[in-house]
C-alpha cells in the first residue's frame, strides 16, 4: 500500500496460496533457465529495484535474485564454451 495500491485492490494471501497449490509446471522463466537461456525477463530484479527505491528489502526477493543470477551466469559460461 505504501507504493500506491488501494486496499480494495489487494488480493488476500490465502487466494495466492490456494492458487499456488494448483501449479503443476515450472514458470516460463524457470523453463528458460533450465533450457540454458543466457537472458530472461526479470520480474524478481524489478521488484528488488523498486523496493530499494522505497527503502524496502526482502530476504526472499534477495535470495531469488541471487539464485537467478547464478543460473544466468552458468548459462552464459556454458554458451561461451560451446
Amino acid at each position: 500500500m505504501s507504493l500506491g495500491a488501494a486496499e480494495h485492490d489487494l488480493v488476500p494471501f490465502d487466494k495466492y496460496a490456494q492458487a499456488a497449490l494448483l501449479l503443476t509446471t515450472p514458470s516460463s522463466a524457470a523453463r528458460a533457465l533450465a533450457a540454458g537461456a543466457p537472458q530472461i525477463e526479470r520480474v524478481d530484479r524489478l521488484v528488488q529495484t523498486i523496493a530499494a527505491q522505497h527503502g524496502m528489502r526482502s530476504d526472499v526477493v534477495d535470495r531469488t535474485v541471487a539464485l537467478v543470477d547464478g543460473w544466468l551466469e552458468a548459462n552464459r559460461q556454458k554458451a561461451t564454451r560451446a
